[in-house]
Order: structure tokens, then sequence, then C-alpha cells
């Protein structure tokens, strides 16, 4: 099959992707054209045909037999312009110009003179009284600052320089977080009757005052101040803190109620399960009874597919769930426990016994225990007002793959073209080629294989998540080509890694990461837990593969190489097998 990619063709030759070059052809695939970024370097990717002199700003590049590079330059604040000349005998030079602009990053606090920025609070909070709020701001190093809310006026302290968190631009690019000076920071008691009382933070610095007000403000609930809400979303996203940028907990379907005992901006906080945002819930009427239950008889149950807990509610209660090895604990917010008698199936493959506890006076938690370590899969749903946790029975496999179902779930797609390579070939070319090749793979083993696409389609991460619950496969492998962030190496960055999520996929990421870095010499880029949105669902085991980098020249000819892709399908193949065993 001939693949037209961009400007130019790309034919077979013993199985690579060669690219056939027009006459003086140079092409840089990445950066964009007038790129801005705030890292303090950044990488090229392109080609240009092999034989001639490529140079940036007069300095040679090297390139591989194909004629892809890769190759990382410093940048200057502001704008920095890049001269890219590719020459060969008997032609004329080609030039590109690409202009990349270094934009400030966190600005440095002055040291020579007065500056204030408050930071925190940075929405309007509502908090019970003596609930503990805490101010944060930049200032000048070496000064006084203090709080005042309400009448009531309190210290404020400067921290020593720290490192801030690094994100994953700094872990997969390499980077190192630099410290930050002039951090104040103080804590305080939420008084009773504040309502709406602004935040006032005041530095003294040598013989100068500057005051600021916080862009939130701060209200105190009274003692009978009762909100219940009700989930009237699918699915209520539910959050660590009040906030997008905190991490993930489980999610709670339409119908739960439960009570909101403080909120931060556009996040309310219920009662022991979390933060979801306003827009997944509706506020009930004042008076409404604040949700709790009493538990009572406790049954397991067993079909063909899963064996089910069932904890009958009189109403539906948040709840969440953690994954241990040979266990999972549930635990049920509102709950009261008055259970004397559990029932369980006398041949329940997959449960092996439940215990339970209060937690204080905020819930019930439940321990179920599993007859094997590997787990296969769960989930919890609501058939009315009963709670039903329900655990995947293990696959009954015959020889090699046979009874095992595999979806495979090609990166990207459509619109989404992902990562490019040197060629300016897609990812999500790529990605399904690999697809292709592994599903033939996989069946030529026993498998069946279904597909998230098939073709080249646009397909959402929700999209993607939904059909891994409507079908409920086995296994879950979402296939993907790596790319470097802004300030990455990319030839000395690069290699074959594996996430999950689940502590249920952990075994499974790590035996095929080890199977592809022992069988093709790949190099190890490592494994990872991530929250990646196409790996979170809880029915199966689901792992994401990043199987090359798109940015490393002679990885990008390996993984778009027709033969390579079937030594790749290979690799999972045996990897999955020894998995299974």
């Amino acid at each position: 099959m001939f693949l037209r990619v961009f400007a130019f063709n790309c034919w077979f030759l013993l199985g690579w992707v060669v690219p056939v070059f027009a006459a003086g052809q140079l092409r840089l695939v990445t950066p964009p054209v007038d790129h801005r970024t705030t890292s303090a370097s950044i990488y090229f990717v392109g080609t240009a045909p092999p034989g001639g002199t490529l140079t940036v700003n007069g300095q040679p590049v090297p390139r591989s037999a194909l004629g892809h590079f890769a190759w990382r330059l410093a940048l200057a604040p502001g704008e920095n312009a890049f001269y890219w000349s590719y020459a060969r005998p008997g032609a004329p030079a080609e030039t590109l110009v690409r202009r990349v602009s270094r934009l400030p990053g966190r600005t440095p606090v002055p040291t020579d003179r007065p500056f204030l920025a408050v930071v925190q609070p940075a929405v309007a909070a509502a908090v019970a009284a003596d609930s503990v709020l805490c101010a944060s701001a930049q200032g000048s190093p070496g000064g006084q600052m203090q709080v005042t809310v309400g009448e009531e006026t309190f210290a404020m302290v400067e921290l020593p320089p720290r490192v801030e968190p690094g994100d994953t631009g700094d872990l997969l690019g390499g980077t190192e977080p630099l410290p930050v000076a002039g951090l104040y920071g103080g804590c305080f008691t939420a008084r009773p009757g504040w309502r709406d009382q602004p935040v006032r933070v005041e530095l003294r610095w040598r013989d100068q005052t500057l005051a600021q007000t916080a862009p939130g403000t701060v209200t105190t609930l009274g003692a009978g101040a009762l909100t219940v809400i009700e989930v009237n979303a699918a699915e209520a996203i539910v959050r660590a803190g009040g906030g997008a940028e905190f991490a993930r907990l489980t999610p709670l379907v339409r119908g739960v109620r439960a009570r909101a005992v403080a909120s931060n901006g556009e996040w309310l906080q219920l009662a022991g399960a979390g933060w979801v945002n306003r827009r997944d819930v509706r506020v009930l009427t004042n008076g409404t009874p604040v949700p709790r239950s009493a538990v009572r008889a406790l049954r397991t149950r067993s079909n063909t597919g899963a064996s089910e807990l069932l904890i009958p509610l009189q109403v539906a209660l948040p709840y969440s769930v953690r994954q241990e090895e040979g266990r999972l604990v549930l635990t049920v917010w509102g709950a009261e426990s008055q259970t004397d008698i559990i029932r369980f199936e006398s041949r329940d493959p997959v449960i092996r016994s439940v215990q339970w506890e209060p937690v204080g006076s905020e819930g019930v938690r439940y321990y179920v225990d599993l007859r094997a370590n590997r787990q296969w899969g769960y989930q919890v749903r609501y058939e009315g007002t009963t709670l039903v946790l329900a655990v995947r029975r293990p696959p009954r496999v015959g020889r090699n793959l046979a009874g095992i179902t595999v979806m495979l779930d090609p990166g990207h797609g459509g619109g989404q073209s992902g990562s490019l390579g040197p060629s300016g070939l897609p990812e999500k070319a790529v990605n399904l080629q690999i697809a292709l090749k592994l599903r033939a793979a996989l069946e030529r083993a026993g498998a069946k294989v279904l597909l998230t696409r098939d073709r080249d389609t646009t397909l959402s991460l929700e999209a993607r998540g939904k059909l891994m619950e409507q079908q409920q496969p086995t296994v879950f492998l979402s296939l993907h080509n790596n790319a470097l962030p802004d300030g990455g190496d990319p030839l000395r960055q690069y290699g074959t890694s594996a996430y999950w999520y689940h502590p249920q996929g952990r075994a499974l990421a790590e035996t095929i990461h080890a199977q592809l870095v022992a069988e093709l010499k790949q190099p190890d880029y490592g494994l990872y837990w991530d929250s990646l949105a196409v790996i979170r669902p809880t029915v199966a085991p689901a792992v994401l593969l990043e199987l090359g980098f798109m940015t490393h020249p002679e990885e990008f000819a390996r993984i778009s190489n027709p033969a390579f892709q079937e030594r790749l399908a290979g690799a999972v193949t045996r990897g999955l097998l020894r998995w299974l065993r």
C-alpha cells in the first residue's frame, strides 16, 4: 500500500518506509511556526534528502540514513530566530527560518523594591466555623506579612525557598524545577458569622507598606446550615480537593445524595467522599433530610460473569473504592452499620469473605477479600437503592489465548493526529498500523479482538472508555507512540514505556513492557502510574503502551517500518501470554 504523507510520498524498500524527496526539499515538522514556550530550550524535528549538508545558524546538524533529524537548541528570553540551510552539490541552497519565542516563566520576586501578589484564597470559600483556612502570597523577601479577615488579624510567615512540585512536562522532559523564593503563608481559624468576608494581606518591607485584597472571600456556615445535593450527571467526577488540579477519586453515579459541608468556588465538598463540581449536581430544597441509611443484612450472589456483594440501603449514598492485592475496599459514606448477618454463595469462585468496620460517624468500610490475588475488573452500580459491587470472574483460558477477549485502542485518529515523526507521518497512522498487525497476531494465538477504531476516524476519550465498559474485554491495550514536551532532548530521551492506573493493570504493564525491552532490544523508558482517561475504567485490566518515540529519528524509522511493526505485535502477544501464565 502506498501512503501519501503531506508534501511527499513514501515507498517501501525491504520493509522500510523510505521518503521520496522533491528536489532540494527541507522539511521542519516541529515546532510549529511562531511557536511560544516558557522552556529554556526547544527541539526541532524534520527531514532533508541524504547526501547534502544541513546546518542551523551555521552549525552542522547530523541526520539518519533516511535523512531524518532531531536537534535541541537553547533559547534566549524573547524571540529567537533559527536559520536552517540545506545544500547539496550542483543545487542551490534551500533556507527556512523558524522563530521561537521564549516567554517568561514564573516571574522572580523583586528583591530591590516592595512587591506583593496574593495567591490564596483565589475563589469564594464557604466552610464550617472553626475550620482552618490558609492564605498565601508572594512578596519581597525579608518582609513582615499579615492577613486580616473581619476584625481579626493573623500573622503570616516567610517560607524558605522551595521547589514547586514537578509536573508531567518536568518528568518526561527531563527538566528540574527551580527553587522559588519570596513565598509567605499563614493559617487561621474561621470565626462564626463571617459572610463574604474579604481577605486583606499586608506586607511591610523596610519602611514601606503594601496591601492587597485576595481574589476570594470567606463565609462560615452556621451550625444548622445543611446543604443536600443529588448527582444529576450520568457520572460525577470526584476529586481529592476543591479544584480540577486535584487527583480523581471514585466517581459517583446519577441519583446519589450527599451532604455538602464546604465549598470552594464551583466545587462542593461532600461529607467523607471528596469534592464535586456544581455542574454535576443539583442542590435540593431546604429541609431535605441529610442522606443516612442503616445497613442490616448483606449477601453475595453469583452469575456467569461476576460475583457480587449487595448492600441494601434506604437511599443511594456516595461511596469510594480502593483496590488492593487480593481484595477491594468499599466505603459507603452516610451508612450506619446494624449488620448482624451476611449470606455467602456456598460455591462463589471469587469472593471469599466480607468484613466491615465503622468509619467514625461518617460511614462504613467493607473489606471484600477475594480467593485470588489477580483481579479481572469490577464495577459499582445501584439497583434501585441497593449498592452492588460486581467483581468479574477470571476467564476460562484455552490453548494459548483462546477464551480471551482483547480490546485494542489505536490512539488518536481523525482530526486528532497525535505527535508527528520527522517525515510528517502522524502518530495516529502508526498506531493504527501497529493495531491491525497486533490484531492479526492475537487472533492467530486464539484471542477474540475488538478495536475501538479500525480506520482513520475521530473518537473521543470518553467514547473509548464507554466502549470498554460496554464490551467488557478481558484486557484493554491502548497503543501509542511518544513525543517529548518542549525542553526535552529527543536524542537522549526515547524508548518504550508502559502506563497503568488501577493496581489490576500493573502486572500486565510490567510483563508486556519487559517483553518489549528484552525481545526487541528497545531502550527502557520506564513504567508509570498515570491517571489517563482511557485506562481509568475499572471493568478490566487496562494498560497504555508507548511503543517508541516519534521524535527520535532512528526509533521513528523502526516503529514506522512494517517489518518492525510485525515484531512489535509478536512481542506484545508473547507478553500477554506470559502474563496469563
